[in-house]
């Protein structure tokens, strides 16, 4: 931005982004510079500065009656989520976990690594919102339509794992109790009793 002093130069506009966004009823999305790329530098001093800063933006913005939601982190080993966690709801808002990616050699399954570490941060009550991260996140491919179903696909069963964490069996899963308990099958769908690997003598 022309004439601006401040190495980012959307604090220099905020305070005339907050009362537009406000007006118009929008969300204002903090994101995260400093999230980490690999699992070992996952909760290093820069993101611990970022993450209170990120904090210290939301909670202005939260004063001027705007609608906030606060992203990241990146990579994060799982021994680390609950530290980050902890750190981001601090924020006072809704959390977008950018994954967190908790392992990086799954390249080329980063869609069932993202699923996996969305659920330790919705665990640690800091994912309100997840990200769909596709199997072609780290091979240098561009994302294709199956494999972007795919990844919102793994995205959803996460959120399944935190609702039932945070809420307990709902409505669907009691049915699929249900289900199995009628037909002596694990079989979801299938109306006669038993299957090709136990037969009638269904132990669940």
């Amino acid at each position: 931005m022309a004439g601006s002093r401040a190495q980012n130069a959307y604090l220099d506009i905020l305070p005339g982004l907050a009362p537009a966004a406000r007006a118009r009823g929008a969300t204002i999305s903090i994101g995260a510079t400093f999230r980490s790329a690999t699992v070992i530098d996952a909760d290093d001093e820069a993101q611990r500065e970022e993450i209170a800063f990120q904090g210290e933006l939301a909670a202005q913005l939260l004063r001027d009656g705007c609608s906030v939601i606060v992203e990241g982190p990146g990579h994060a080993a799982p021994a680390v989520i609950r530290s980050l966690a902890e750190r981001m709801r601090k924020a006072g808002c809704p959390i977008m976990p950018l994954g967190p990616i908790p392992t990086d050699l799954a390249i080329g399954q980063d869609h069932i690594s993202a699923a996996i570490g969305a659920t330790l941060m919705g665990l640690e009550g800091a994912a309100h919102i997840l990200a769909a991260v596709t199997r072609e996140e780290h091979t240098g491919g561009v994302p294709q339509i199956m494999s972007t179903l795919e990844a919102i696909d793994a995205a959803r069963v996460a959120a399944r794992v935190i609702d039932l964490h945070r809420h307990g069996p709902g409505p669907e899963d009691r049915r699929v109790v249900a289900e199995r308990s009628d037909h002596r099958t694990c079989v979801v769908g299938r109306l006669v009793r038993g299957c090709a690997r136990c037969g009638d003598a269904c132990p669940l």
